[in-house]
């Protein structure tokens, strides 16, 4: 399974971001997968 890495963004970062967000019109989302999944259901 691939290993999952969390970003680490300085404030210039997300300022780049967010102008590019505005710029084409999208909100972008990130969300932690690990904390999504559900574990398997024992047999």
């Amino acid at each position: 399974m691939d290993e999952n890495k969390l970003a680490q963004l300085d404030r210039e970062q997300l300022q780049e971001i967010s102008e590019l967000e505005v710029k084409i019109g999208v909100t972008l989302v990130a969300y932690d997968n690990g904390a999504t999944e559900t574990p398997p259901s024992p047999s």
